[in-house]
């Protein structure tokens, strides 16, 4: 008879598959974004799901180096050397409520994503522990996967120099992050995805350093007015365990000197404990498509904005994936969800075709506002927060005026140059054209017209 050793099949992990292949799908950005997400973390146990005012995320990243330093509470020693350094969340980890580190190991794949030497060094009120580590040589170990303290206090002093928090340094960075790193367009789509993803804690007051310049604060607004509503309900999903915001309606430039929406910025944004996990999505997974009942985005919806907020104090329960780049849409909870956002575009949908359909029907060449844009453009951008009861999206038409039921027609007529430009300088002041044509007629009208 075989011996129960014979029976045994090997069946453990290897550093190699965490160090090379965990990371292989993992994006630079979306590890950098992890990095920001353990400090985010610190600052909810600091201050709860309010103010981050005076709490501050620092980021150096170039081809040499990757250092991010927070003072958002620091790794208390414990925690360090029972869970934090831990491949995955063990059972009994100290949870953070609507925490934004989900699966426990965002820190170590982004660390193995970026080098091969990393040093991490954590002060609390009353601790401070440093951790240096060489990754090749801790991966030669092949039986230990334990790292050390090269420096521990449990009984720390702040002095006047040091602050809570925590600093984590990379070097030796792989060839490909080094070049990355070093690219300007790289680092303006850096700072770009940076900002989306971590919008909320920004404009809660968290600030939020790259290479010397603070992420500016990207407003949440949609468009409301006496004449129109944006769409606005609460879900609650895994017996009130998960709340839902959404929100849908219609935007405008932030910026009123510009006359042109991007139709890459349209679509719904979703965000899971104020993470940003899927921006301007305009995909089935949203309900966008004929499997769907909905039309597939088009250039017409450039204006349609939706918002999606999922809420919980157990993070496990959200509709994340685990990179936070997307949505897992085959979880019961979202599919629910995502029925009700399919409902709410509708409206929305139809009411920008109607604004298309009204903007072709204009005589050509009349570039005068139609109707519905000047509903639009007398509109307010408000924050989200300015909306308090549940409602649809609706669109009520001002009354008519006369001015409105105005017929507008296009005159189009050829003249010689020669005769053209007699009349410009008999009207004086180098007139258009057009103006040649709009004083013409006004004098017809004036000299040959009675007043009705």
């Amino acid at each position: 008879m075989s011996s129960d050793s014979n029976n045994l099949i090997n069946a453990s992990p290897t550093k190699e598959f965490f160090i090379y292949m965990l990371v292989k799908d993992l994006d630079l950005t979306r590890a950098i974004s992890d990095l920001i997400d353990n400090c985010i973390d610190g600052a909810k146990r600091l201050r709860g799901i309010g103010s981050y005012e005076g709490l501050a995320i620092e980021i150096d990243a170039n081809e040499n180096l990757f250092r991010i330093s927070d003072n958002c509470g620091g790794i208390p020693i414990d925690i360090a050397r029972t869970y934090a350094f831990r491949f995955g969340r063990v059972s009994g980890t100290p949870m953070t409520d609507y925490s934004i580190g989900r699966f426990g190991v965002g820190m170590k794949r982004a660390i193995f994503k970026l080098g091969k030497f990393f040093g991490i060094e954590s002060i609390t009120n009353s601790s401070r522990f440093v951790v240096e580590q060489d990754v090749e040589q801790w991966a030669q170990e092949v039986d230990n996967w334990d790292f050390r303290f090269k420096e521990v206090d449990p009984n720390y002093s702040l002095n006047e120099i040091s602050s809570v928090g925590t600093t984590i340094t990379v070097t030796q960075l792989y060839e490909g992050i080094s070049e990355e790193l070093s690219l300007v367009n790289y680092q303006t789509r850096l700072r770009n995805e940076l900002t989306e993803d971590h919008q909320i804690s920004i404009e809660r007051g968290l600030k939020i350093v790259l290479n010397g310049i603070p992420l500016k604060p990207l407003p949440i607004k949609i468009l409301q007015s006496p004449h129109i509503a944006p769409a606005y309900k609460q879900l609650s999903r895994d017996g009130g365990i998960v709340s839902v915001r959404l929100y849908t309606g219609i935007t405008k430039p932030l910026d009123p000197k510009d006359t042109r929406l991007d139709p890459s910025k349209a679509g719904w944004n979703i965000f899971c404990n104020e993470r940003l996990v899927l921006g301007a999505d305009k995909s089935p997974v949203t309900g966008w498509g004929r499997e769907n009942g909905n039309p597939g985005f088009h250039n017409d919806h450039a204006r349609f904005i939706g918002f999606a907020f999922f809420e919980s104090t157990q993070p496990d329960l959200l509709p994340w994936n685990t990179t936070k780049s997307g949505i897992d849409s085959d979880l019961s909870s979202y599919r629910a969800v995502k029925e009700e956002m399919t409902k709410m575009m509708k409206p929305v949908i139809k009411f920008l075709g109607n604004l298309s359909k009204e903007k072709r029907n204009q005589e050509e060449g009349d570039e005068s506002l139609t109707p519905l844009e000047k509903l639009i453009n007398s509109a307010q951008l408000v924050p989200l927060t300015h909306i308090s009861s549940e409602s649809n999206f609706t669109v009520i038409p001002p009354e008519s005026t006369d001015t409105d039921r105005i017929k507008m027609r296009n005159i189009q007529y050829s003249k010689s140059e020669e005769e053209i430009l007699k009349v410009q300088k008999a009207l004086g002041g180098n007139p258009t054209l057009g103006e040649v044509g709009v004083k013409t007629f006004e004098y017809y009208m004036m000299m040959e017209c009675e007043e009705e």
